[in-house]
């Protein structure tokens, strides 16, 4: 079965009828629907942002420019870069990696287990923990970016950064017109919830807060003892969305036209070894006439993120970047009607004329 973390790395079934807007019960919407997605948005204007553009001549926005967290939508940038990378021949996706290289940039929790399921998915046995039985196992490059797409695993996104740095990062996030999105390690994001000591105080600079998170995560890779401390820790890490929220606070953040830019980007045929790899997870909810749909979203504590476009032959291309917090965890396990909802959007003019009615 599904989890709800595959259904927001890439996978997708199903999705109810579309009602007109404004029939929520006393109870509040019932995101299990299309329409409740869209009384949830009309009554969560202020914890909304959107730019949509179907490609034929509709574009609707809220809040377009406002900042808001991420989450793993933020890993579309690292798929460019690996994307320039290959283009450019300074990687080779048949190059074999030491599954132990990739392993030492996963700190054990917090990954909805990822990483354990993208080992798996590639034949490594590993423990419970999502840790190689045999850590001079090789799997090609190309697999360890997949993962970071199908699976959302946190590990092979820390791992591209390091092998391309930031500077190629935000080199390719530029080209598609994302200017210096945050690329911090999301293992030291991890680790420093699991080890307070290791964090800055809340409320610090964001540029400190990446400086001590990218440090612990360096850590982390090269320290032997410091990763056997890190997994007597994990056990007390902060579990509940309440508590982790002074957390994911200071988490990465962008705005829905950042994300929007780079969707567009590639949807429109720059970057293209990315827009194979995201083309994959709903290549079943291809709309009627469509050739295909690319997607990526993502998932913290009251957050839900979602970045796709629907492509058609011709070169017509739809996009949409959504950025929602205050979410429930009832609501984000609801993900699904919503991703459906914005493939029909951006190919049935009725149902985009709705979503605009709900942006206000």
């Amino acid at each position: 079965m599904l989890t709800r973390r595959h259904l927001l790395a890439g996978a997708a079934a199903g999705s109810a009828a579309l009602l007109l807007p404004g029939t929520a019960s006393a109870a509040g919407p019932d995101t299990q629907t299309d329409q409740g997605w869209l009384d949830w948005i009309a009554a969560h204007r202020g914890a909304v942002s959107v730019l949509i553009d179907d490609g034929a001549g509709r574009r609707a926005a809220r809040n377009a420019d406002v900042r808001r967290l991420l989450a793993s939508s933020i890993k579309v940038v690292h798929l460019s870069a690996y994307a320039v990378a290959v283009a450019e021949g300074r990687l080779d996706p048949r190059e074999q990696i030491r599954v132990g290289d990739w392993d030492a940039h996963h700190p054990f929790v917090a990954d909805g287990r990822a990483h354990f399921q993208a080992l798996n998915w590639l034949g490594v046995p590993c423990d419970e923990y999502g840790i190689a039985k045999n850590s001079g196992q090789l799997v090609p490059l190309a697999r360890i970016a997949e993962a970071m797409i199908f699976f959302s695993d946190n590990a092979a996104t820390d791992y591209l950064r390091t092998r391309l740095g930031d500077p190629a990062l935000r080199s390719a996030a530029a080209r598609g017109g994302w200017t210096r999105p945050d690329t911090r390690s999301l293992g030291g994001e991890v680790l420093m919830l699991m080890m307070p000591e290791y964090a800055p105080p809340p409320g610090s600079p964001v540029v400190v807060r990446r400086a001590m998170g990218d440090a612990v995560a360096r850590r982390f890779v090269r320290d032997p003892a410091f990763r056997a401390e890190a997994f007597k820790r994990w056990p007390s890490m902060p579990q509940t969305a309440d508590e982790q929220w002074p957390w994911v606070k200071g988490h990465a953040t962008g705005s829905a036209s950042d994300l929007f830019s780079l969707h567009r980007s590639i949807a429109k045929g720059l970057y293209a070894p990315a827009r194979e790899i995201l083309a994959q997870p709903l290549s079943d909810r291809v709309p009627p006439g469509a050739s295909e749909v690319l997607f990526k979203a993502g998932s913290l504590p009251r957050t839900l993120t979602v970045g796709l476009s629907v492509r058609w032959p011709g070169g017509r291309a739809g996009t949409a970047a959504v950025l929602l917090t205050d979410v429930s965890d009832q609501d984000q396990a609801n993900a699904l009607p919503l991703i459906d909802f914005l493939i029909s959007a951006l190919s049935v003019p009725e149902r985009f004329a709705a979503l605009q009615r709900a942006l206000g």
